[in-house]
């Protein structure tokens, strides 16, 4: 089961305007839950690292998410999946990305390199139910500022909404499950929204998605992020292929402002 992965994907954005003062923080750390209607079907947690790596001379940081089953869903199918990546601290560009992914009688293990000196990717992976080893596969980069999906999600939240006019068109570059993507997404503008964590005004936005098997049209996401100094992923709905599905904040804790919510 894809779907906290895609939902969470969902929250790639990026515009020309962003904040200078980036509202993620070190050692942050999100809950999210997943629902198919009335029913809790999956948890995720986001974390960034709190100490500072790094690479090429560059100040990086460690993002890692984690996804499982819940609930009644965890005795059908089992999931338990791992994304994670070092990405620039200022600019949110990946240098390392990686996948681990256990779902029921599937599992991949996935390494990708961004090397901006070659301008390549470079993919590794396997699968212990495969006897034969995958060969490693690259990938040409035509301009340094693709991003993967833990990438993306931080840089959603650096945007300057405060800019944007509803109706306004977001455009992103990103790189994922060895495919390069040309995301646009449409500002909605601000609505107070009832969440987990509260009642709390948010931008609102529409990825405008390709055709997938996954979700049910081209605007079949909504996503919403707090609209203060924060920037916090507070809600995804999705209409998908088999239903609508739901990804919501349930607490946060070690955010840039305001105190935890556990």
């Amino acid at each position: 089961m894809k779907t906290i992965a895609f939902l969470l994907l969902g929250l790639i954005s990026t515009a020309q305007n962003t904040v200078k003062d980036k509202p993620v923080n070190a050692g942050e750390e999100l809950q999210f839950k997943l629902s198919y209607g009335w029913f809790t079907i999956g948890k995720g947690t986001f974390k960034v690292s709190d100490e500072v790596i790094t690479k090429d001379g560059k100040e990086c940081l460690e993002v890692s998410l984690m996804g499982g089953t819940a609930g009644l869903a965890g005795a059908f199918s089992k999931v338990d999946d791992k994304w994670g990546a070092i990405i620039d601290k200022d600019s949110f560009l990946p240098y390392y990305s990686y996948r681990d992914l256990s779902e029921g009688d599937y599992d991949l293990e996935e390494h990708i390199y961004f090397d901006y000196d070659s301008m390549q990717v470079k993919v590794e992976s396997s699968s212990a139910n495969e006897k034969e080893q995958r060969p490693t596969r690259f990938f040409d980069l035509d301009q340094n500022n693709v991003f993967d999906m833990m990438g993306g999600m931080m840089y959603a939240r650096s945007i300057d909404y405060r800019g944007l006019k509803k109706g306004d068109t977001i455009q992103l570059d990103a790189f994922f499950d060895k495919k390069f993507y040309d995301f646009e997404m449409v500002y909605q503008g601000i609505e107070m929204i009832e969440t987990k964590v509260g009642e709390i005004y948010c931008h609102k936005v529409i990825p405008i998605m390709q055709k997938n098997k996954v979700f049910k049209g081209k605007d079949a996401i909504t996503f919403w992020v707090s609209a203060d100094a924060n920037r916090l992923p507070l809600k995804i709905e999705a209409d998908m292929n088999f239903g609508k599905a739901y990804c919501e904040l349930t607490s946060y804790k070690n955010v840039k402002s305001g105190i935890d919510f556990e």
